[in-house]
């Protein structure tokens, strides 16, 4: 896997979810992950996007994003993550 390709499509899915709407973000969380194919590079990386409430506050969500790619070995994985709070709140507390 290319490590600096699948961290910025990576980035790239959390930067999208970072963009929904609350409530489509809460649609998200009572949903499962979501799969996908992506080619990068050459390379056929599969993703997988999670969307949970985060433990320590109701007003957050945590947004996972994994790549699993080939090696010559075995198989590589990536992950990243943001904790996302509801925009609301955000504005309030400044």
């Amino acid at each position: 896997m290319k490590r600096a390709s699948a961290y910025a499509v990576l980035a790239n899915e959390l930067e999208a979810f970072r963009l929904l709407p609350w409530p489509i973000l809460l649609e998200h969380a009572s949903a499962g992950p979501i799969s996908k194919t992506v080619d990068v590079d050459g390379e056929e990386l599969q993703l997988e996007i999670q969307v949970a409430k985060a433990a320590t506050r109701q007003q957050m969500v945590k947004v996972s994003a994994a790549a699993f790619g080939p090696s010559h070995l075995q198989m590589e994985r990536l992950e990243e993550s943001v904790t996302l709070a509801r925009p609301d709140t955000v504005q309030a507390a400044q």
